[in-house]
């Protein structure tokens, strides 16, 4: 079958899935600008279709029509499709499902020429051309995935208008807080509540998604979802405001620079690059996503690298606390037992009820 590899991928997942009969599956790529003009990722599949129990999960991936040695393999295991099962049989040890740190995504607007803004000496302009007087009290120093993706990230030179601190919150009180900036949003109605997404639906007007107490954490450590790199970078507090991210990005919010630079480091070092690299094909419109990011465990890469203590010692500090018996309790943050100085204005993590979780073995 001649097609492109995203539907090479579908079709094989979808009968591994159902356990439909298939073995020695081979793709082989196509340089589709070449053969046919196109701007595609294409290949042929070739498939054998068992009908005894001789049956694989797995695809051998050639670099051409000619090549006799493939170059990579991936397949399906554990109910999910791998990238590289060479990669995965060596790192699915750092797998776990019960981290502690949660990875986030930017907030989502869907209307840039409103909503983001660049500083000048009078105010700020938006995408619109407008010289726009609006209180400082909505606004935020913002990153794209663009600026992420630089080895070194830039000072924001944009600004997001956030109108809400978590998901369906109430508006109008902007109306009172920030009069000018409720004629702002006013004024350019008739774009923002034309935006198409079912997200806004039945929410208060001018709202946006994605965004909650970790949105507003002093420190993260985020990633682009676009770019093809695996590059977490450290991101920190701009003219006394937290830094937004786009939708685009993802990232886990630090309560300090201390832990966000720690986290980094574990991030980008080659076992956690290898053990993402098992699950990410690098041909999907976005090929980082949060469901893969979320696969790796923090612990269980910090005792690879010979650093459990610190990494426990963070999580103790954002209310985790280690037992005797190799638990980690998660202690009520809203009321008495809130920490000396905690600020949930920014907080890293929103807060939730008293509970026991099992931690992975340390």
């Amino acid at each position: 079958m001649l097609c492109k590899t995203s539907v090479a991928r579908k079709v094989l997942s979808y009968t591994w899935k159902r356990n439909l009969g298939l073995r020695r599956s081979q793709l082989y790529l196509i340089d589709a600008k070449k053969v046919f003009d196109a701007s595609v990722d294409a290949c042929l599949l070739v498939c054998d279709v068992s009908t005894d129990e001789r049956r694989d999960q797995v695809c051998h991936v050639y670099d051409g029509l000619s090549s006799e040695m493939h170059q990579s393999t991936f397949g399906y295991r554990n109910n999910r499709l791998i990238a590289s099962i060479e990669r995965y049989e060596r790192w699915k040890h750092l797998e776990g499902d019960g981290n502690f740190y949660k990875w986030r995504s930017g907030i989502k607007h869907d209307c840039s020429k409103v909503m983001e803004l660049e500083k000048e000496k009078h105010g700020f302009r938006n995408k619109l051309g407008e010289l726009c007087d609006l209180e400082a009290a909505y606004i935020y120093p913002m990153l794209k995935s663009s600026d992420i993706a630089k080895e070194s990230i830039p000072r924001p030179s944009r600004w997001m208008l956030v109108t809400q601190r978590t998901i369906g919150k109430d508006t109008t009180s902007i109306k009172y807080t920030a009069p000018k900036t409720w004629a702002y949003l006013t004024s350019h109605s008739a774009r923002l509540d034309k935006r198409q997404s079912s997200i806004y639906k039945g929410r208060p007007r001018f709202s946006i998604f994605g965004v909650g107490a970790y949105s507003f954490s002093p420190w993260k450590v985020a990633i682009s979802g676009l770019y093809k790199k695996l590059h977490f970078a450290v991101v920190g507090p701009h003219a006394g405001k937290p830094v937004v991210l786009d939708d685009t990005c993802y990232f886990i919010p630090c309560q300090s620079e201390k832990e966000a630079r720690y986290l980094a480091e574990l991030l980008n070092s080659e076992a956690a690059k290898e053990f993402f690299k098992s699950f990410i094909f690098w041909d999907a419109k976005r090929p980082i996503t949060a469901n893969i990011l979320k696969r790796l465990s923090l612990v269980a890469l910090a005792r690879e690298l010979g650093a459990r203590d610190r990494i426990m010692s963070f999580l103790a500090a954002n209310g985790y606390s280690a037992s005797p018996h190799k638990q980690l309790v998660l202690f009520e943050w809203e009321k008495a037992i809130r920490p000396q100085g905690y600020d949930g204005r920014v907080a890293a993590h929103q807060p939730i009820g008293v509970g026991v979780a099992s931690a992975p073995e340390v």
